[in-house]
């Protein structure tokens, strides 16, 4: 398995101390998994905030497949970093429809566990308040 990297709001979250996962919400109907996380804000490429640790969540909709495996049972080699895509997914290649209605193959290495995902949509969560790195102020308000 082939993965790349994402680069998400808070820029490319590189290394396995980044998250810790605190809370894990399911919902049946619809199928969404929320994931509430820490984040360490030292360890991703675009947080300009002075605080060091912001809780965040992770909202996936429309998910057919979810797994939780502690790190320790999980080759992390395997991992770009801690949140990427499976390239050449074997489950994607095995459901072409889902690849066809946009379905993609999710990874999330936190402290201590990885999350597997495959959905159709996902959300990254920030605490009001926090500033990214490079986003356009609006002084229209000013």
């Amino acid at each position: 398995m082939r993965t790349k990297f994402i680069d998400t709001t808070v820029g490319v979250i590189d290394a396995r101390d980044a998250l810790i996962l605190k809370k894990v919400i399911m919902d049946r109907y619809p199928r969404e998994v929320e994931l509430s996380l820490n984040l360490a804000t030292a360890l991703v490429s675009n947080n300009s905030t002075e605080e060091r640790y912001i809780d965040i969540s992770f909202n996936f909709k429309n998910v057919v497949k979810f797994g939780l495996c502690s790190l320790d049972y999980f080759n992390e080699n395997l991992l770009d970093t801690c949140f990427c895509e499976a390239i050449d997914s074997e489950f994607l290649n095995k459901e072409k429809t889902l690849i066809q209605k946009g379905f993609k193959h999710y990874f999330l290495e936190c402290y201590d566990e990885v999350i597997e995902v495959v959905v159709q949509e996902y959300n990254l969560i920030l605490p009001d308040g926090i500033r990214i790195a490079g986003e356009k102020e609006d002084k229209s308000n000013w």
